[in-house]
């Protein structure tokens, strides 16, 4: 059997609505496109006072003109996960 590590796999394909996780913490982001339209990663780490923004100053990181500079600007320090959305 074999493990792989997905953080160290840089084929991985983002598009606009990925949830990806930090890897030096459990920081949380969306995959979006501001009012400029342009890419970033909007937090959405639980509890957080400036989450839910899409403003260039509460975002993770920088804001890019295409999800592919946006890719390799973050892929070594983000990785994408699984999730859903649950609405209750």
């Amino acid at each position: 059997m074999e493990i792989i590590d997905k953080r160290t796999k840089k084929e991985e394909h983002w598009q606009l609505g990925d949830v990806l996780v930090a890897n030096s913490d459990d920081s949380k982001g969306l995959i979006v496109k501001n009012s400029n339209a342009e890419y970033c990663l909007m937090n959405i780490t639980p509890d957080k006072r400036w989450n839910y923004s899409t403003a260039e100053d509460d975002c993770f990181g920088d804001c890019y003109k295409t999800l592919s500079d946006f890719y390799e600007a973050t892929y070594s320090d983000w990785h994408k996960v699984n999730a859903k959305l649950v609405i209750e």
